[in-house]
């Protein structure tokens, strides 16, 4: 990666946020339409052992979406440390309308107070209220899930897909590879959008993006220390964890990767995508020029965007509505 100032390779819509951050559009603009979600807040019960606690969740049903309507699993970014379920209200309602399906959003605990595995554990549990999956003897540190999610809120979780975007999309891969090895219910799509994957950092894209008006190596670095905790300096950092680290990609769902090519976890992405054709896993991959991380969010209107968002809402419609390929009005 050329050693450019990032505002004289940026594409030109996406320029004035770069260089005047409160210039940033309103998430409104994403999707404008946004009366046309109903939104509801519960919660998952978990019982682990002794343990014994609630998982936030924030649920979006368009009008689109009849009775049993498909789900998605949203697992929202913010560098493993930040994010609220409301700040994600405008992206998850273009999800569920783009897609016709009923959106959960996780409210997983955050590093570095709940480092390594609790994200990973608590999205596992909202999944598993989805789907039906572990009981209580499904095996130490599993849980169990308390309700049938499905039916709580009207959904069908055969049609389903997990989309975790940035931080978010290594806990979704990790996620999707946990489920594979317990042999539970896998998502018809997994979606990485502007996915962070890898830990380790040595990558040319990792070294070249350090400009502090994107996520840069520094923050990244912070990010992922907090989120390992006291694996973060183990030779052996699971997969579950960081799934770039994963040995063997084979028997993942079909998975389509989002970003920018002015990524820091660019090459890690393209690396990860190739990983998974040469394990037979479909894959579509989709890499836009002269975008930063982020891009189709922070800049919604810029052309770039609509053409993102356009590519996430088809993928998803494919894979939740076999058969009917046409998109919503």
């Amino acid at each position: 990666m050329a050693s450019v100032p990032l505002e004289d390779r940026v594409d030109p819509q996406l320029r004035d946020y770069l260089v005047n951050p409160p210039s940033r559009p309103r998430l409104s603009r994403l999707h404008p339409a946004a009366d046309r979600v109903r939104t509801t807040d519960t919660h998952v019960k978990i019982i682990d052992g002794p343990d014994v606690r609630d998982v936030p969740v924030r649920v979006y049903r368009p009008a689109e979406a009849d009775a049993e309507a498909p789900v998605v699993l949203f697992v929202h970014g913010g560098g493993f440390t930040l994010g609220e379920l409301e700040q994600f209200d405008q992206h998850c309602a273009w999800y569920a309308t783009a897609s016709r399906a009923v959106v959960v959003s996780v409210g997983y605990r955050l590093a570095p107070q709940f480092p390594y595995p609790a994200a990973l554990h608590d999205a596992h549990a909202v999944w598993s209220w989805l789907t039906g999956g572990p009981d209580e003897e499904a095996g130490e540190g599993a849980g169990r899930r308390v309700g049938t999610g499905a039916a709580e809120i009207g959904v069908d979780p055969t049609r389903s897909a997990i989309v975790g975007s940035s931080s978010g999309a290594a806990i979704a891969a990790g996620l999707a590879l946990y489920l594979r090895d317990r042999q539970e219910p896998l998502p018809s799509l997994l979606l990485l959008h502007a996915p962070v994957l890898d830990d380790r950092h040595t990558t040319v894209s990792s070294q070249a993006i350090t400009d502090p008006r994107t996520w840069n190596r520094a923050g990244s670095q912070r990010g992922w220390r907090s989120y390992l905790g006291p694996v973060a300096d183990a030779a052996d950092v699971p997969a579950y964890a960081a799934p770039a680290r994963a040995t063997d990609l084979a028997g993942l769902p079909p998975t389509a990767l989002i970003l920018g090519d002015l990524e820091l976890a660019r090459d890690e992405a393209l690396t990860f995508a190739t990983r998974l054709a040469q394990a037979d896993v479909p894959v579509e991959l989709h890499i836009y020029p002269n975008a930063t991380h982020g891009f189709d969010v922070v800049v919604p209107d810029a052309a770039v965007s609509l053409a993102s968002r356009h590519v996430q809402g088809e993928a998803l419609l494919r894979a939740l509505h076999p058969a009917d390929h046409g998109r919503p009005d």
